[in-house]
């Protein structure tokens, strides 16, 4: 799972021509001459590449899709930068990022799934029940019937290779990261890659250079902005909340610092509406685990367009979301 197979290379022939037909300026010394050493443009050098970016219909395929419409509706799909999503435990994290991760598989995108928290094993079981519909325990109990097991393994068996899970250390440089996501760009052939950290917290416990874990924080950030700016690609970080405003979809719930809301391009929030513990027709322990609940998609930040939200089922047992079952929209706290 870790070494992903080389997908046939997609036709870049767009993309050349169109670097070619707009070439990046170039800095001239107050002689006349280059001034390689800097990098300063004016606002007019840069409108004959948004020209011809802006005939380019080939430019909407180097946009990374949302497995949810609500996302390519409100932010274009992943586009490159930094996008957070945090939510309080049990709200369906971990299922939104793997779901995000098959998306853009399934689209030919090469995907690093930075896992801080969980085993290989344990993710890539989740992804196949949430892809295949499969109940995820009794996967792990052994008690699906093996031929349908194998069928979902080998319907899935394509979109899993361009899928690089990778159980980090949580003293992993962003630098390393980076180095591994240019490969698999490079393998793919395509010109982005997405990038899921899971989760921020955890990856900056790892270093411990400053007294205050806030700091921590705010030096990660900046290292994924830049990763995501040197990639040119989107870079999902799962993030928890503060115990004080867990599952309230405010920006200060952010664990950390509050540097997290600046550096961000998108902040999104899962939060459960139907709290199992408030579901009084829950009468059996495993209906917790195994019936659709109501959670709510909030856009809080968007540094590309309009915020909002969307309300969508849950189901924990396979960790598959049903977005065309919630289209009630779900109006934003004040």
């Amino acid at each position: 799972m870790n070494e992903p197979v080389k997908p046939r290379p997609a036709d870049k022939g767009a993309a050349a021509d169109l670097a070619q037909a707009a070439p990046s300026p170039t800095p001239v010394s107050e002689s006349g001459g280059p001034r390689a050493e800097q990098s300063a443009v004016t606002a007019g050098d840069f409108l004959p590449i948004l020209h011809a970016k802006s005939g380019s219909k080939a430019m909407d395929h180097d946009i990374v899709p949302s497995a949810f419409e609500f996302f390519n509706h409100s932010l274009g799909g992943w586009r490159a930068g930094l996008h957070l999503l945090a939510g309080e435990p049990g709200s369906g994290k971990t299922a939104f990022a793997l779901h995000n991760a098959a998306r853009a598989a399934q689209a030919d995108y090469p995907v690093l799934y930075l896992s801080f928290d969980m085993p290989t094993e344990f993710l890539v079981t989740r992804l196949l029940c949430q892809q295949a519909e499969l109940n995820c325990r009794e996967v792990m109990d052994g008690d699906v019937d093996q031929e349908v097991l194998q069928a979902a393994m080998a319907a899935q068996a394509e979109v899993f290779a361009r899928i690089t899970v990778i159980e980090a250390d949580p003293e992993l440089a962003c630098e390393e990261a980076e180095e591994t996501a240019r490969r698999l760009i490079a393998d793919s052939g395509r010109n982005r890659i997405l990038v899921i950290v899971d989760y921020l917290q955890i990856w900056a416990a790892g270093s411990r250079r400053f007294t205050e874990f806030r700091h921590e924080i705010a030096k990660l950030m900046a290292g994924m902005r830049r990763l995501a700016l040197s990639l040119d690609s989107p870079v999902l970080a799962i993030s928890s909340q503060n115990r004080r405003h867990q599952g309230e979809t405010i920006l200060q719930s952010l664990e950390g610092t509050s540097d997290l809301e600046y550096s961000a391009d998108s902040i999104s929030f899962l939060i459960n509406v139907e709290r199992p513990v408030n579901q009084g027709g829950y009468t059996d322990p495993d209906d917790l685990v195994s019936k659709s609940r109501s959670v709510s998609i909030n856009l809080r930040k968007n540094r590309f367009g309009e915020t909002g939200s969307r309300m969508v089922k849950f189901l924990p047992a396979t960790g598959a979301f049903d977005e065309d079952t919630g289209r009630r929209p779900y109006p934003n706290p004040r």
